[in-house]
């Protein structure tokens, strides 16, 4: 019999998506459902990925289980494409890609440009929901932080409906920014908001953080902003999809002016702008009530040294002000690019 994690149905996706993340869910069986439980299948954890379960799920209970095994399909790229590429080929497969809805975005190295049908193939193979596979054609760019794409197989649409924690979210992955990587990230911001607060989402785009809040908690209300027109029309859009439009306000516009209008207005704000944040830290400061709350920030740095520079510029901004923080919390949310990685520091103002 398979190991199998047994989590509450509530925690079920986060446990899977932990489980993915950590290369441990075991695709040769299917996942067992109770009235109150899932029984999700895993491969036997080390010591090292045990220490990240318990980190990150509240309850943990892992036992043998009989399960259905899979009877069709291919657990994963590997499995597809072995009799397919050479095992020198099979190495420089990627191992990581992004799903997004009905679409996934999947680097391909140039020593295997030849292939690229054949794996974008093999990921749909694996992955049976998908349509289309795309490659990325630009890296981010510009200051909506939108890259083009390249068709690799699959129906030629950019336009597809994402599905996280509930929430479905329309988006079109050549106009607006968007990653899945995020969903976790998301769902700890969502977990700290207390009833009857105001949270001012300074850099929302399609609205992942936005919605989910005004869906999830008993806030008062959500001010969401983003530059991006394309990325305000989506929002708006997924805030009907997701009957919120009472509880959001959706701003289109510079944060610099905006927050002008809005000073004083939240006891929250978020701001994902990794690689800039520091440059708006006065604004997210100018949003908060009284110039106290709390604001989370997100930033790109160096692996070896992940949070004394972030800090080190945020208390000086603060300290110019006349006021004090506190950091509440510091998070390494992913790995960026080779060296770097994505942080969040939860930072209270008073």
């Amino acid at each position: 019999m398979p190991y199998t994690i047994k989590v509450e149905k509530k925690q079920g996706e986060k446990t899977r998506n932990l489980l993915q993340k950590l290369d441990l869910l075991n695709r040769d069986y299917k996942i067992k459902k109770t009235k109150n439980h899932l029984y999700i299948p895993t491969k036997k954890p080390n010591q090292n990925q045990l220490k990240k379960l318990k980190q990150n799920l509240n309850k943990i209970e892992i036992t043998k289980t009989k399960l259905k095994e899979r009877k069709t399909g291919y657990n994963n790229l590997n499995d597809y494409l072995k009799p397919h590429l050479t095992k020198k080929e099979l190495n420089k497969v990627p191992s990581s890609f992004d799903i997004i809805g009905d679409i996934a975005i999947i680097e391909i190295p140039p020593e295997l440009t030849a292939k690229q049908e054949l794996i974008g193939k093999a990921l749909m193979k694996v992955h049976s929901n998908l349509t289309s596979i795309y490659k990325p054609k630009t890296n981010v760019q510009g200051e909506y932080r939108t890259r083009e794409h390249q068709l690799i197989t699959g129906t030629p649409k950019t336009e597809t409906i994402h599905k996280e924690h509930g929430i479905k979210y329309l988006l079109d992955i050549n106009k607006v920014f968007f990653t899945p990587r995020l969903a976790r990230e998301r769902e700890i911001i969502t977990n700290q908001i207390k009833p009857n607060e105001i949270v001012f989402d300074m850099f929302a785009g399609i609205g992942p953080f936005s919605i989910l809040i005004a869906k999830k908690t008993e806030c008062q209300k959500v001010y969401a902003v983003d530059k991006n027109t394309e990325a305000i029309k989506y929002l708006q859009t997924n805030a009907e999809m997701n009957n919120v439009t009472q509880k959001i306000e959706t701003i289109e516009g510079d944060i610099k002016n905006i927050a002008k209008m809005y000073k004083g207005t939240s006891d929250r704000t978020i701001m994902n702008l990794p690689f800039k944040s520091i440059e708006f830290l006065d604004e997210a400061i100018d949003l908060l009530h009284k110039d106290k709350g709390i604001i989370h920030y997100y930033d790109i740095t160096k692996k070896e040294n992940l949070y004394q520079k972030p800090i080190q510029k945020i208390t000086k901004k603060v300290h110019q002000r006349g006021l004090n923080l506190k950091i509440l919390n510091k998070r390494n949310i992913r790995s960026y690019s080779p060296g770097t990685q994505n942080i969040a520091i939860d930072i209270k103002i008073h």
